[in-house]
């Protein structure tokens, strides 16, 4: 992998990695990327992965190899203390609770002393400090080179010394998010460094799908509305003026909740991704939204009249503009590239708009592969078969991979066919049929029973989780956790110490999770991995390849479920000690002609049906194995 890694860095051509478990990926392409000299950044999808760069692997090869190198990370801005705005709020606080007011006292301090501005300085701050919004901005509240603070602010220090690194490690999601800033206004940041590596690569399709579309969320109105208030209380404005401000904030907050309310009507559920349906001028969403857009417009008119007084007031006049233009783009959803849908939330009330670019391979390959020098893409899940051989075919096609990018594959170095077992129950309820539930968790009551717990617990849906939750509640021996009791982390620490648990978890804990060791002996998925058909997003782009004559399954649905599955199945060997028992309930992979793509992707093992034919010593654990001697 590092020679061909190499190779792309002295010619120039693409190269996509899928590089399995244990294979040393991120060292394949760091040594070869600080021996180029080309200055790089490598974008993760995780912070799990971010931090094993950092703390890790990094400080290995400076240590041993490239004591000159400079290496620095980059976070959004959310992650730093806005000086203005942190003056702006200690001015005139307002607090969620006391606990809060009482802490504001000790960041005050922090504030006064901090070289970084940065929130990971704060181990004592709870994640869920709110008063953090308030003296943080987004893009948009930043007032660039007019704010009075701009010298020493703690975002642009930090773009000043990352642009200086040889190595930059971000996000997927800041390294778009960037991308798009740029593209929008001047800026080089980006430009500065030729060479990028995007590790957990099949990440890429749907992160770049939330910001090359647009957004409308009523939490930015909010943001506005809290901002404008702030500063008519805070300058000198006239009090009629103060007045009118007032009274229109309060009519536009009356329209934003009247919105939700419409949007929520029509959705009937909260929290799930739904189909924008604008209809006609009459429709009740069109008529809501236009009267959202009305105000909007006429508070941007207000804010107007003192745009002259200050930078401030100039950007919130903007502000208000800008929202007011995305609120157009959803009314005319003009662009047939976009697919136009909403969520609604219940706490707080509030929804959002998206529209998301049905392909964004395009995109991909005129923002990057032709910007960049260097373009390497690697995760240990970017290749499917065809014809019982990998293939890149659906990766090329997704993210938009030039024709003479090159691939390669990289086999783990574990040995799955004495390390692991793939247990596929037979007969079994399918995962439409009412019983199913209860017959997984009867199934798996065994399973776990021979494996002493320790076991992770893997869900395409919350509905399936909490049934079979509620099913094993009252039987199973051994400690239960279940995604949603605790935080990520502390559910993961618990189930780390406590060697005998079992974790219920859906998609969250489906990657970026490494529990080698005896903690984690047995993985069960309750389903193959298929997106929801009436997902907005899945729909659109189903429908698209359908009109274009391709079969949007086998093209589209399966390849993603066969990395989904490939992900999840991949928590269980992680090293070379580590061995157990994957567990699948879904027959389909026996029965239906797509079953065989997901089989022939996984690493080869053997498959058996009974659980007498699991092989004994799978399921011993390293104690159990010490108490017999």
């Amino acid at each position: 992998m590092a020679r061909a890694v190499w190779q792309s860095y002295e010619d120039g051509v693409p190269l996509l990695v899928e590089a399995g478990t244990g294979t040393g990926k991120t060292f394949a392409y760091l040594i070869p990327a600080l021996l180029s000299g080309r200055k790089t950044v490598v974008s993760t999808a995780t912070k799990a992965l971010q931090d094993q760069i950092l703390d890790q692997d990094i400080p290995f090869l400076t240590r041993h190899f490239f004591p000159k190198v400079r290496v620095s990370s980059l976070k959004g801005r959310r992650n730093y203390l806005c000086l203005r705005r942190f003056k702006e709020f200690a001015y005139q606080p307002s607090f969620l609770n006391p606990h809060e007011a009482k802490i504001f006292g000790a960041l005050h301090q922090w504030a006064a002393h901090t070289k970084t501005g940065d929130r990971s300085e704060l181990d004592w701050l709870p994640d869920h400090f709110q008063a953090w919004n308030e003296i943080t901005s987004w893009g948009e509240q930043c007032l660039n080179q007019q704010c009075p603070h701009y010298g020493q602010c703690f975002v642009q220090k930090s773009r000043l010394q990352a642009a200086k690194a040889d190595l930059l490690i971000v996000n997927h999601h800041l390294f778009f998010a960037t991308l798009t800033l740029e593209d929008r206004g001047p800026g080089d940041f980006l430009s500065a460094f030729p060479a990028i590596i995007f590790d957990e690569a099949h990440h890429l399709e749907d992160v770049a799908g939330l910001f090359f579309g647009h957004e409308f969320s009523s939490w930015s109105v909010t943001e506005t509305t809290r901002d404008i208030l702030r500063a008519s209380a805070q300058t000198k404005v006239a009090t009629d003026f103060r007045k009118t401000i007032a009274s229109a904030l309060e009519h536009l907050e009356r329209q934003t909740k009247e919105t939700a309310k419409c949007l929520s009507t029509a959705s009937g559920t909260l929290n799930t991704r739904q189909r924008l349906e604008i209809g006609t001028a009459s429709s009740p969403f069109h008529a809501r939204a236009t009267a959202l857009r009305e105000a909007l417009k006429s508070l941007g008119q207000l804010v107007q009249q003192q745009a002259g007084a200050s930078p401030l007031w100039e950007s919130l006049e903007a502000r208000c503009h800008a929202l007011e233009l995305k609120l157009d783009q959803f009314l005319g959803q003009e662009d047939p590239l976009l697919t136009y849908w909403y969520e609604v939330y219940a706490h707080p009330v509030g929804f959002t708009l998206r529209a998301t670019p049905l392909d964004v391979a395009p995109i991909l390959l005129e923002k990057v592969f032709h910007q960049k020098e260097t373009v390497i893409l690697t995760s240990a899940t970017l290749a499917t078969v065809e014809g019982q051989r990998p293939s890149f075919h659906y990766a090329r096609e997704r993210l938009g991979v030039p024709d003479e990018g090159r691939d390669l594959v990289v086999p783990s170095p574990f040995a799955f066919e004495n390390q692991a077992v793939l247990y596929i129950p037979k007969p079994f309820p399918l995962p439409h049929e009412p019983s199913f539930c209860q017959a997984m968790a009867q199934e798996a009551l065994k399973i776990m029973d021979m494996t002493q717990g320790r076991a992770l617990f893997l869900f395409t849906s919350y509905r399936h989780m909490h049934e079979t939750y509620s099913f094993l509640a009252d039987q199973l021996p051994f400690p239960l956790l279940c995604q949603g009791e605790k935080p990520k982390r502390k559910l993961l620490s618990q189930f780390k110490k406590d060697t005998h648990s079992v974790l219920l978890a859906t998609y969250a804990f489906w990657e970026g999770i490494d529990v080698p060791g005896q903690s984690l002996s047995c993985v069960l998925i309750d389903k193959l991995p298929f997106e929801v058909p009436h997902d907005p997003i899945t729909a659109s782009r189903v429908e698209k390849l359908t009109q274009a004559g391709h079969n949007a399954f086998y093209r589209y649905q399966v390849p993603r479920a066969v990395l989904q599955l490939k992900q999840g199945f991949g928590r269980l060997i992680r090293s070379r000690q580590d061995k157990g028992v994957l567990v699948l309930f879904d027959t389909r992979v026996l029965t239906k002609p797509y079953g065989r793509i997901f089989l022939e992707s996984l690493p080869s093992m053997p498959i058996v049906h009974r659980l007498d034919a699991i092989p004994k010593h799978l399921l011993s654990s390293k104690d159990a194995n010490a108490s017999a001697a």
